[in-house]
């Protein structure tokens, strides 16, 4: 990492947060090398205004990451805009309120025929399909969770059912779920369709030493 990245790292209070984010900025530049040919620490990276990292001389890669409960995403694709998130299930107090508060009125009413026993894996496939939608946008959270809408229902097919200012964006956008077990949800999004999604699991740990 460069001094700003690890300056970056060093802001998170967790150790285990720390870690996360070292371990997906290192397999970042060890991808980035890999796929342009350039040695990993020679590439400058920077934000968007919305904080999306991105390289800061564009060479036709764009990526997307994401980390939870020791789990590392990293999404890499050519000329495409990805996103990617990773979440790992746990308690919500607050879940019913959230989604109602502040979730497309069409994902509440489908929260509101989900079984109990089946509310939270459900609540964070919805979150991590979000997730990855707004982070293709390249907006952040700046996009209101209420103005676009994915499938949320425990059997539904991941799609971008609404979007605010596309007409038809379940026939632009590919969203897949990405499973890492019984504790973890993940998902890619991008406004292409077809979109190949290939898969390599790696134990960073070991590979970082």
């Amino acid at each position: 990492m460069n001094p700003e990245e690890q300056a970056r790292a060093d802001r998170f209070v967790r150790a285990p947060d720390r870690h996360s984010f070292t371990a997906a900025h290192g397999c970042l530049r060890l991808l980035l090398g890999a796929m342009l040919g350039d040695p990993p620490q020679s590439f400058v990276l920077t934000v968007n205004q919305y904080g999306k990292p991105r390289l800061a001389e564009p060479r036709g890669i764009a990526f997307n990451m994401s980390h939870s409960g020791g789990i590392v995403l990293i999404g890499v694709a050519s000329n495409i805009a990805i996103g990617v998130d990773v979440e790992a299930l746990r308690p919500v107090p607050e879940r019913s309120q959230i989604v109602r508060r502040y979730f497309h009125p069409g994902e509440a009413a489908d929260f509101a025929t989900v079984p109990e026993d089946r509310a939270e894996t459900a609540f964070f496939r919805c979150w991590s399909r979000k997730e990855a939608v707004v982070k293709a946008l390249g907006r952040g959270m700046s996009l209101d969770l209420h103005r676009y809408r994915v499938a949320c229902l425990p059997r539904a097919a991941p799609e971008l059912l609404a979007l605010e200012g596309e007409t038809a964006p379940r026939d632009a956008w590919t969203i897949y779920d990405l499973d890492f077990g019984a504790r973890h949800v993940g998902a890619v999004a991008a406004r292409h369709r077809p979109l190949t999604v290939s898969c390599v699991m790696f134990d960073v740990a070991r590979m970082l030493g």
